[in-house]
């Protein structure tokens, strides 16, 4: 029986391959997982000498300390709760709910390449192949955005782990790496990333505003209370801290302002508006 494609719309084949799913989706998390353990607190080995530096994840604080370096403190505690939800979810894959099983399966395919591209980023990140690292990001984001189209609406255990912190976390790091990438530390560069910095609150504003969502818009601001605390413990006296922090705080507020409504909506009229969500593009469609 052929093995269906990852992107199709085909879920029948996606139930009947379920065990495979299974397989899939711990081996690539558990990859995934114990490689950021290791290179977090050691580099990889550079048996054969090769010119490029190889340090930690974390190892750039001395060297490439640019316009978007994150306070660590911050990227670990993002990572550790994501890793925690990513846990939950697998346990609803092996859930006796044939309901549960099946949410889970819907996005399994795409969990699955964003463990396999994430394990790639950070063997290529800690090995200093910036440009490589980079676009194992931008296969990611692609990824993760034709997750996002496909399953708006997934529910909260899914979308969480899935969905909105993995999307959040490479939209973020695609500045990170691209800034390392260019060396970004001289004054034309960072009067762009500046201006760059903003894409943060659109990129929110965007899920909030459209799709009312704002799990992204508080791992948004979350990340950007990261950066704003990374720039500042490294430079005082610029304006990327400054608006850093300008930005955790509108979206923040933004968040909040969906989120509190939503908390105390019926279960029918989350339903309901879940309902027109999933009609959206079927009407686009027809």
């Amino acid at each position: 029986m052929p093995y269906p494609n990852p992107f199709g719309r085909d879920r029948e084949g996606t139930e009947r391959n379920i065990t495979g799913y299974k397989v899939s989706t711990i081996l690539s998390f558990l990859l995934n997982l114990v490689f950021t353990i290791m290179y977090t607190s050691h580099a990889p080995s550079n048996p054969h000498g090769h010119s490029h530096w190889n340090h930690t994840i974390y190892g750039l604080r001395d060297h490439d300390y640019t316009a978007f370096s994150p306070s660590y403190i911050f990227i670990s505690i993002y990572w550790v709760t994501l890793f925690i939800l990513q846990i939950g979810y697998i346990w609803h894959l092996f859930s006796d709910n044939a309901v549960y099983v099946k949410q889970a399966a819907a996005v399994g395919s795409h969990f699955i390449l964003f463990n396999l591209l994430q394990f790639a980023w950070v063997h290529l990140w800690t090995r200093s192949h910036w440009w490589f690292s980079e676009l194992m990001l931008i296969f990611n984001w692609i990824n993760l955005v034709s997750l996002y189209l496909r399953h708006p609406n997934t529910p909260r255990w899914v979308h969480l782990p899935a969905v909105a912190l993995p999307l959040v976390w490479v939209e973020f790091a695609l500045f990170w790496n691209g800034s390392v990438m260019v060396h970004c530390s001289s004054l034309a560069c960072r009067i762009l990333a500046n201006i760059g910095i903003w894409n943060f609150s659109v990129f929110s504003g965007f899920f909030l505003v459209v799709y009312r969502d704002y799990h992204v818009g508080f791992a948004t601001s979350f990340l950007m209370a990261g950066l704003g605390v990374g720039q500042f413990a490294t430079k005082t006296f610029a304006l990327q801290w400054i608006f850093a922090f300008t930005i955790m705080s509108v979206v923040f507020l933004g968040s909040l302002l969906v989120a509190v409504p939503d908390v105390f909506k019926s279960e029918d009229q989350r339903v309901e508006v879940a309902g027109d969500r999933e009609r959206a593009p079927l009407l686009q469609e027809a």
